[in-house]
């Protein structure tokens, strides 16, 4: 693979020996290679090199401040920004997924998975496993904390029942292809669906799209602790395109 086609991948964290690490794991794999090295202590103005960068992998601790999301999606919106989580309470996690983030993994979890995870979110999809997704959307609805993406449910009642079929097997993690074949649809009338669906509920995503079904009980749950498979619904309108 040329390095044109190369993943060109920004590493984020407090500590030079994991981002020493990181790098040695991940140019070991065909098709990425690490395009810098940032730490939390620099300011916003330092951040110029995220441009290069397609993905970000930020090390995230429990002393870590996740403003940085922020800032390296605001310098490069089209980042793909993963989580590396070693010990960042559900708070956090939840903060960097509202601003921009679109992969957790957890430190304990294979590298294999976190290479997987570049790749993926790379392509465009999102990458989440579903406990701790469920845990995140649990700790959204504390009445004290009400979540962005919530609503009072009244627009769920304009969805017809093939849009909940969709809504249903999107849940769990079918892509466009997969939706068109379990359906005996084309894969144009599934984007169809998703567009209507969008429009009704509010929504311009599929990871919106999923927490707004799961907090308003228009599917159950990801609830069981031993459920460890990653959520990885394809996002950023890629499905306009058929994918």
């Amino acid at each position: 693979m040329s390095r044109s086609k190369q993943i060109g991948v920004l590493l984020v964290g407090k500590y030079e020996i994991v981002q020493e690490s990181l790098r040695h794991l991940i140019e070991s794999h065909e098709g990425l290679v690490v395009t810098g090295l940032y730490t939390f202590d620099r300011t916003k103005s330092d951040l110029s090199g995220v441009a290069r960068a397609d993905v970000a992998v930020v090390y995230l601790t429990a002393e870590d401040q996740v403003d940085v999301v922020g800032d390296l999606v605001s310098e490069n919106p089209s980042l793909r920004v993963v989580i590396l989580v070693a010990g960042a309470d559900l708070d956090s996690q939840a903060r960097a997924l509202k601003m921009g983030a679109v992969g957790i993994v957890q430190i304990e979890q294979s590298a294999r998975l976190l290479v997987e995870a570049i790749r993926q979110t790379h392509a465009g999809e999102t990458w989440l496993n579903q406990t701790v997704l469920h845990k995140i959307l649990e700790r959204e609805k504390h009445p004290n904390e009400p979540s962005d993406n919530r609503s009072n449910g009244a627009d769920a009642t304009s969805l017809t029942p093939r849009e909940l079929e969709v809504i249903k097997l999107l849940a769990a993690g079918r892509k466009n292809k997969e939706l068109a074949k379990e359906l005996s649809v084309s894969e144009a009338t599934i984007r169809h669906h998703l567009s209507s669906i969008y429009g009704k509920i509010g929504v311009d995503d599929r990871l919106n799209l999923v927490i707004y079904a799961y907090e308003n009980g228009l599917v159950d749950m990801p609830g069981s602790p031993s459920n460890q498979t990653a959520y990885r619904p394809t996002s950023n309108g890629s499905e306009l395109n058929g994918n």
